[in-house]
């Protein structure tokens, strides 16, 4: 029985995501690991306990990774087109709360190789797999690289298709940090 899961946004500075992943999950005191992309907003409040029921939901089942569905993804499984993507919080918020009326707490099989913005995984999993491993290319791939490496040991990736997360990626990033120079 799962009752906390050990929160984070690692960061190692010289883009070495892979270490920050592997060194959240050492430092870890739960088997449960929620690793988080530094761009995302909470749009529903119930997002821990959606988080706890979908372990619950998987309990005795080969379970690697759990994610959401968001706004801005490569993934189609995480997903969720929207209309007018515009950077309105509670455009966003409204998302959240329909998606979570139509979806509850459902879970689906996730196709392909998931994105890394919500990264809900396990010790055992991790540990199963050899943690997460730098293919070179920086942040990219890390994610796509463990997905196929607990792919190949068996191990299931879930979405929670009633969790919607607004994610800033790749809208307007340069301007962002250019308003902190």
């Amino acid at each position: 029985m799962v009752d906390y899961i050990h929160v984070c946004i690692p960061f190692e500075p010289g883009r070495k995501l892979a270490f920050a992943y592997d060194r959240a999950m050492e430092n870890s005191p739960t088997e449960w690991t929620l690793i988080l992309d530094h761009d995302l907003y909470f749009c529903n409040p119930l997002w821990y306990i959606m988080s706890l029921n979908a372990i619950k939901q998987l309990e005795g089942k080969k379970v690697g990774w759990i994610t959401a569905k968001t706004n801005r993804i490569g993934n189609k499984s995480q997903l969720y087109s929207v209309p007018n993507d515009s950077d309105d919080l509670n455009y966003h918020i409204d998302i959240a709360s329909k998606l979570y009326k139509e979806k509850r707490n459902n879970l689906s099989l996730v196709r392909g190789n998931p994105s890394g913005f919500f990264i809900l995984t396990n010790k055992t999993a991790w540990a199963d797999v050899g943690g997460f491993i730098d293919i070179g290319k920086g942040l990219s791939g890390v994610d796509i690289n463990y997905a196929k490496r607990l792919r190949s040991k068996g191990y299931n990736s879930y979405v929670m298709e009633g969790l919607y997360l607004y994610h800033y990626y790749k809208k307007r990033k340069k301007e962002l940090y250019n308003k902190f120079k």
